[in-house]
């Protein structure tokens, strides 16, 4: 199968603002971007991790395992040509959807956790990883969690704080490569059009600051708002849905520091000892002073601490009552 365009990966947190991102990249008559495909998270991750499992605990394990597997019939590189022809299918078929375009922008946030598999069967795709300040990235995924979202984003600061530490760090293990670029979601507001200026040359398309001022003033957030979404359906569904539409209160504001009047003290302190070392990492803090003093800081932790040695004598209790009925005749 001949790849008749490149790809390229946007990842990043959800709700960092990579679907603002990918709709204004999809603006430019050379792009296509479908919806998000799950291409390396649902489907050729699960794919690798069964292909490694196959092999641990070595020659002893692999003979233990009677040389069961894949692995008895297909070679290494055979094995990867396999998830390469997908890659390659979703690629020509999402350059489908829009006729004449020469990059694929695929946004799918779970696949920053997927840097082995988008390794092997991507090796050539651009990473673009967006990051934004994980507070607001928190208290965006809270509000979501609580309304349209409630399916599947978390509802409590301190999961949504593993949430965005999680993909962050995870899509940061692309970096150090030619093919990885770092945007700042602060940047794109701040100076929006030589920021995607940036992004369109490191994938190959080229846009002038005027091309890139006119996609941020047709794709400005207040205009996103009303729920409507440019990227084409195709595939099984393109019967069902021509058009996504998001639902309401997918697109925020874009502002900062709403977690300010959101979070209570407690929720603070939360986000600070679960993440507060990556938002310092990260440049968005130079200490955990803005979660509080060091007193209250240290006083949080160590009840945290308490709780979860707690929750762990329940769990090991539990799990000795279950065992103990379990056996009893």
């Amino acid at each position: 199968m001949t790849r008749t365009a490149k790809l390229a990966l946007l990842i990043g947190a959800p709700r960092s603002g990579t679907t603002w991102l990918q709709q204004m990249l999809g603006a430019h008559p050379l792009v296509a971007t479908p919806q998000e495909t799950d291409l390396f998270s649902k489907f050729l991750q699960p794919f690798l991790e069964s292909w490694e499992r196959e092999t641990r605990g070595g020659q002893a394990g692999i003979e233990q395992r009677r040389f069961k597997g894949l692995h008895s019939v297909l070679t290494a590189s055979e094995f990867a040509d396999i998830g390469n022809d997908l890659v390659n299918r979703v690629i020509a078929n999402s350059s489908a959807l829009k006729p004449g375009s020469e990059v694929v922008v695929e946004k799918t946030p779970s696949h920053s956790l997927c840097a082995s598999s988008i390794s092997l069967f991507a090796p050539n795709a651009k990473i673009i990883h967006l990051i934004r300040d994980g507070r607001d990235v928190a208290s965006s995924l809270v509000a979501s969690g609580n309304s349209w979202g409630g399916w599947w984003a978390p509802k409590t600061v301190t999961r949504a704080s593993e949430v965005w530490s999680e993909h962050t760090r995870g899509a940061s293990a692309a970096a150090g490569s030619d093919n990885y670029l770092e945007v700042r979601y602060e940047d794109i507001q701040s100076d929006g059009a030589s920021t995607l200026e940036r992004v369109f040359a490191h994938i190959g398309i080229a846009a002038t600051i005027q091309d890139c001022e006119g996609i941020l003033k047709a794709f400005a957030l207040d205009k996103m708002t009303q729920g409507e979404s440019s990227i084409v359906i195709g595939g099984e569904f393109a019967a069902a849905a021509s058009q996504r539409t998001e639902p309401a209160g997918f697109f925020g504001k874009g502002g900062a520091g709403s977690w300010r009047t959101q979070w209570s003290s407690a929720e603070i302190l939360a986000f600070n000892d679960t993440a507060g070392d990556l938002l310092v990492e990260l440049g968005y803090e130079e200490s955990s002073a803005w979660a509080g003093t060091p007193a209250q800081v240290q006083r949080f932790r160590r009840q945290r601490l308490r709780s979860e040695r707690s929750r762990m004598r329940l769990d090991r209790f539990v799990a000795a009552l279950s065992h103990f009925r379990r056996n009893q005749p």
